[in-house]
């Protein structure tokens, strides 16, 4: 598959934080995985799926490598949030203000960091009523975020929306209390459909 696909699509989710010892955005990026295994529908579409540190230096370091290596045609960050209901698309995220300190109790440097607002290129209010329309189908409903954390989950999608703002997305999911691994899996892989068939038109 991997020789004829069409194109390559990149998704990562967090490792071990604080009290999330099982990080629910990487049980649904494996479950995702094997959606895409058994999937008939883009099987020229390969699945590149990373399972990253809480970590800035590791964050900085690698997601510029990840893009280069594999030169997705999207990048889809998923993360997890307590505050999560439903599938949140984040819509863009800051340069600084980044305080909390990571798993190896380090903060990044911003003594030289400008302040910037970067924002996703991607028509995020069309993708969220998509994934809304689709509702009874799925049972996943989707809502829009300004406000990414300032946390890791913020720091990768300014990586990556310093990359190429056309091509990556963010998403923070609801803990395991609210969406089963499955459930957010198949909220993924919607997420996915949309963005995909929108390639393929333009």
């Amino acid at each position: 598959m991997d020789a004829n696909a069409k194109c390559t699509i990149l998704v990562t989710g967090f490792g071990p934080f604080l009290t999330h010892t099982v990080n629910a955005s990487w049980e649904a990026v494996k479950e995702l995985q094997q959606l895409w295994k058994n999937s008939v529908e883009f099987s020229d579409v390969k699945l590149v799926v990373e399972e990253i540190p809480v970590s800035y230096d590791y964050v900085s370091d690698y997601i510029p490598q990840l893009w280069e290596k594999h030169r997705p045609s999207i990048v889809l960050h998923v993360g997890v949030s307590q505050e999560a209901k439903s599938l949140t698309i984040e819509q863009h995220a800051c340069s600084n203000g980044y305080e909390r300190v990571d798993i190896c109790n380090k903060c990044p440097d911003e003594t030289d960091v400008e302040y910037k607002i970067l924002e996703t290129e991607i028509d995020v209010k069309e993708l969220c009523n998509n994934v809304n329309e689709n509702f009874e189908r799925s049972g996943r409903k989707a809502c829009l975020s300004v406000n990414a954390g300032r946390y890791l989950c913020e720091y990768i999608f300014y990586q990556s929306l310093c990359i190429e703002p056309a091509k990556t997305l963010f998403v923070h999911i609801p803990d395991f209390d609210k969406y089963s691994s499955e459930q957010t899996a198949n909220g993924l892989y919607d997420i996915l459909c949309y963005l995909i068939r929108n390639l393929e038109l333009s």
